[in-house]
């Protein structure tokens, strides 16, 4: 299944926050570069598609338990207990007992429960930023299918796994065998994600309800159900949620990966 289409490149804004504390870059994990293209966007009000998306890269698999207990280590205030309730609401890694890396339960599954402000600061601190909403997408669509009868499969997982979700149950990361063409891994079938603008303008003026999933679900693809309710769950979310079923990984400029690799 193709779903590039002509390349339309546009400068995408980031929003920095200036209230996390920046440590110089450790690159924890692994990047891979996501070239630049456009996709279909699910949502109805969107004039003007395709959505056109530059180049970036994004870590292959999402931020794990031990990861994130190492980004604990060096930043205190990120750690359970000291964060301001403006930052995070009580459910902030609630079921966290220890924070040290080497303790740490399930270390290879995603970290999970983190709010989009604590999700921010450590994408931050190895030097990247969390995907924009767009970019985040446009990586989700960019698998191909032998066959309309594995797209439909496919669609079939996918409808199974978000109608029975268990955050009780959740696996490693690169655990799901789901990977795009360029190498990001488990964008489905292990949890939701955190992007950077996850509550987009439009979305305060949509209202939660089946007609306006109905209304997303208009391209007909493998792509449509799981879309829709990515933006529907979203637009739920307030930054301080500590969600169980959503973790994070981080996307970097091309040029801040380009600048670390000359300094090698």
């Amino acid at each position: 299944m193709k779903l590039l289409t002509n390349i339309a490149p546009v400068k995408i804004t980031l929003t920095v926050l200036a209230v996390v504390m920046l440590s110089l870059p450790n690159w924890v994990g692994a990047q891979v570069l996501v070239p630049s293209g456009s996709f279909h966007s699910v949502m109805p009000e969107v004039k003007g598609e395709p959505v056109a998306v530059n180049s970036f890269y994004m870590d292959t698999t999402a931020v794990t338990n031990k990861e994130y207990s190492e980004f604990l280590q060096d930043h205190e205030d990120w750690q359970p207990g000291n964060v301001p309730s403006i930052f995070a609401y009580k459910g902030y890694l609630k079921s966290w007992e220890n924070t040290n890396s080497d303790e740490v339960v399930n270390p290879d599954e995603p970290v999970t429960s983190v709010s989009w402000y604590a999700a921010n600061a450590y994408c931050q601190s190895v030097g990247g930023r969390l995907p924009t909403l767009n970019e985040w997408e446009y990586s989700a669509q960019l698998m191909d299918f032998d066959s309309s009868a594995d797209a439909r499969e496919f669609a079939n997982r996918l409808m199974s796994w978000y109608s029975t979700f268990d955050s009780e149950n959740v696996g490693d990361v690169g655990s799901t065998g789901i990977e795009n063409r360029y190498g990001v891994k488990d964008q489905f079938g292990l949890i939701m994600e955190w992007v950077q603008d996850f509550k987009p303008v439009i979305a305060n003026d949509l209202s939660l309800d089946c007609g306006t999933v109905g209304r997303m679900q208009k391209l007909g693809n493998a792509y449509s159900y799981a879309a829709s309710i990515r933006y529907i769950t979203r637009m739920s979310f307030s930054p301080k949620s500590t969600n169980s079923t959503v973790g994070f990984r981080c996307a970097y400029d091309v040029e801040t990966i380009e600048e670390k690799e000359a300094s090698l």
